[in-house]
């Protein structure tokens, strides 16, 4: 029980502090100013037809109007004209920033955190695996959304039911479920397709489904091409930014019984050639950012996930709802690059890795004594991967094969954890969700290297372990009709990954093995109201994350891009608003805003005073912002859709501050992050469609009227211009 004891004395100590009453007098004001300025209205959707969401709980279905979590839900019908990759579905939410390290590479952060801090899942599988590397990074572009039914998004630490990498939140592409027919056949489908002028793409969708009284079947393929990204007014075409990329889903399910099925999946996604720009001599120079050195730098990535799913529910007894997941996920990553040396000696490189990861978990719910749902199961994940490398001197024509490649040469690792969560109300209408988790993970370093270019610094073959025990306890009451209280503290925690313990190269730095990082843990306290009923409806949060142990990576010598590990402790906290108001049947209107601060220890290069040593140089410990914090951010929606009419139409207006406050890294980063930082941006959007008789439809959007010249935070080229996008869908 050391983690339930930590929590608490972690609550206490905070709420001893003034921007935790701060947090109070918002949620107050909210409720004062809607709750009882306004009338306690009547819900206008039953619970049976309210949103539901499976996430929360790890598959299982709740009400997401009283989910004690700050949750997201996005059917992928309404976001597929404006978002083009998965990634990007995520965009304008509050506390989330979606940077663009190239176009075919984006990387969401969720209340402060990227990369491997955040949780994958697709069809509740997890998708992150160990040779993920820190920052933002591609692997999320990998996931195709066409053919899925949603995205939900979990914000916070979710350590109890997802384990490690679940910090920031938790994101899960869900597909449609299994429907099965009375009697005879049903079959179904749909064509997609999706044009836009800025970035000179193309979208082409096709789905089908065919289903009886006991079997269920889904074939969908989405293939997409880019071309060079248009620019504002100023910058203009972005050159070598377009790739390709295709995907593919196919579902075939049984039904065993009444409320139980058996679902066996394969998804597979190939981005071909896409290239990170920034890094090339064809970046961009816009507001004092340096262009890069290397001619051309391009990345091959091929996915598959083939999984097993045996679901059930009213079976009674210890495992009255279950879930049984059986998944093998391959990932090969393959970086190709071009670099000009001394003497103009052209140096072609390459390096990349092949990994697989077989995982299963098991998740049940049943009753529990006093009157309230016990969640528990049980996973295991052990993964294989191999990591290469090799260059080419074009003049000398002398090839080197590396030692390794980004990471381990060969390495394992195995996870293993089991968990227990009970959900409960007291007679007081409070809600009561406590949990707690165990959590081992074994890192078998078989081979890897100081230097990936020399043999001879092969390090002995070691093994690390890393366990985990955390809690959570989770609270929510409806204080008046269709209005919640939530909030909690929930534990996280994330073991170093094998790219942590061994990766020589870090993309945009270059870095070293350290076996001797400990574990990452995490603590959030929140709290958010939540209305659903009437005219208006909103969601206000206030949240303090803890950081502890965090793994940072910071410039070895100031303004260098060499870069050392450390682990450092710090915190982010922060606000989100989301209000809405339906002004009559035809009108509606939607105000999102998020505020964010930040810091973690950085060690500053300060080879004069630095009061730490490391391998003959100092440094000297400081309190600098997290990488990449988010800037204010506030968006202005309009929607139009009369009840009788096909016509619908959107007004947008999305405002977000300059983001000034950087860590070292990010100053370090000048390819990417302007010196003083990214600059401010309005930009406002028109959106409408019209459905062409009961099966088809067409849409358009002009995005970015003004032909403004911004970025995303830390993204490595330019947002796109004025953008007309059109398109078509027609159902069959």
């Amino acid at each position: 029980m050391y983690a339930i004891t930590i929590a608490i004395r972690m609550s206490l100590a905070f709420a001893c502090r003034i921007y935790s009453r701060t947090f109070l007098l918002i949620g107050a004001s909210i409720y004062s100013l809607f709750v009882t300025k306004f009338s306690r209205a009547e819900k206008n959707e039953t619970e049976a037809l309210a949103p539901m969401i499976v996430t929360a709980k790890g598959g299982f279905d709740e009400p997401m109007a009283s989910s004690p979590w700050s949750t997201e839900r996005m059917e992928v019908n309404d976001i597929r004209l404006t978002r083009r990759s998965m990634p990007e579905a995520l965009s304008n939410l509050p506390s989330v920033l979606v940077q663009n390290t190239a176009l075919g590479q984006s990387s969401p952060y969720v209340r402060g955190f990227t990369g491997y801090h955040n949780l994958l899942l697709v069809d509740g599988i997890r998708l992150n695996h160990s040779a993920m590397r820190s920052g933002p990074n591609q692997y999320w572009s990998t996931v195709e959304i066409l053919g899925a039914d949603r995205i939900e998004l979990v914000r916070g630490p979710n350590g109890i039911t997802y384990g490690a990498d679940a910090i920031g939140g938790v994101v899960n592409i869900i597909s449609e479920n299994p429907f099965f027919t009375d009697e005879g056949i049903l079959t179904k489908g749909e064509a997609f397709a999706r044009f836009s002028s800025a970035e000179s793409s193309w979208t082409g969708h096709l789905e089908g489904e065919v289903s009886t009284q006991n079997w269920f079947a889904e074939l969908s393929y989405a293939e997409r091409s880019f071309g060079d990204l248009e620019g504002g007014r100023q910058i203009g075409k972005q050159i070598n930014t377009g790739y390709d990329v295709l995907g593919t889903n196919f579902r075939l399910a049984r039904r065993l019984g009444e409320g139980s099925s058996i679902t066996l999946g394969f998804q597979h996604v190939f981005m071909d050639d896409v290239p990170r720009t920034h890094k090339t001599v064809d970046g961009l120079e816009w507001e004092g950012l340096s262009k890069g050195k290397e001619i051309w730098r391009r990345l091959d990535q091929e996915r598959n996930l083939f999984y097993g799913k045996f679901a059930w529910e009213n079976a009674s007894g210890i495992a009255d709802e279950g879930l049984l997941n059986l998944s093998l996920h391959q990932h090969e990553q393959d970086r190709d690059r071009r670099r000009k040396k001394a003497g103009d000696h052209l140096i072609d490189d390459q390096q990349g890795f092949d990994l697989e990861d077989l995982g299963f978990s098991s998740r049940f719910e049943a009753n529990d004594p006093w009157g309230g749902r016990v969640a528990y199961g049980f996973e295991y994940n052990v993964e294989d991967i191999s990591s290469f490398g090799s260059d080419l001197n074009n003049t000398s024509k002398i090839s080197r094969i590396y030692a390794q490649g980004p990471l381990a040469a060969d390495a394992h690792h195995h996870r293993y954890a089991v968990y227990l969560r009970d959900t409960f109300e007291a007679t007081s209408g409070w809600t009561f969700e406590p949990g707690i988790r165990f959590s081992s993970v074994r890192a078998e370093l078989e081979r890897y290297y100081l230097k990936n270019t020399e043999i001879s610094t092969i390090q002995t073959p070691e093994t690390k372990k890393y366990d985990e025990l955390i809690g959570s306890l989770r609270i929510s009451k409806e204080i008046a009709d269709g209005n919640f209280l939530f909030g909690g503290l929930s534990q996280g925690f994330r073991p170093p990954s094998l790219y942590d313990l061994t990766s020589t190269d870090e993309t945009s730095a270059v870095e070293r093995p350290n076996t001797e990082l400990d574990s990452e843990t995490f603590m959030q306290l929140e709290v958010g109201l939540r209305r659903t009923a009437g005219n208006w409806k909103f969601m206000v949060t206030g949240y303090h994350t803890w950081i502890d142990d965090m793994i940072v990576r910071s410039p070895i010598v100031s303004g260098e891009s060499d870069v050392l590990k450390a682990n450092g402790d710090g915190f982010i906290q922060g606000i989100e608003v989301d209000l809405s108001y339906n002004w009559s049947s035809s009108w509606s209107s939607e105000l999102s805003f998020s505020w964010m601060k930040g810091e973690v220890e950085q060690l500053l290069d300060d080879n004069a005073t630095g009061t730490l040593s490391i391998d003959g140089r100092n440094y000297m410990p400081v309190e600098r912002a997290t990488t990449r914090l988010m800037p204010i951010q506030a968006e202005f929606l309009t929607h139009y859709a009369p009840p009788s009419s096909p016509w619908w139409g959107e007004l947008s207006i999305l405002a977000v501050d300059k983001a000034g406050k950087l860590s070292l890294k990010d100053e370090s980063d000048d390819s990417r992050i302007p010196t003083n930082g990214t600059p401010g941006y309005i930009l406002f959007g028109l959106r409408g469609g019209r459905s062409i008789g009961k099966n088809s439809a067409i849409s358009l959007a002009a995005e970015n009227l003004g032909d403004e010249d911004y970025r995303v935070h830390g993204s490595g080229l330019n947002g796109p211009g004025r953008n007309f996008i059109v398109s078509l869908s027609h159902s069959f």
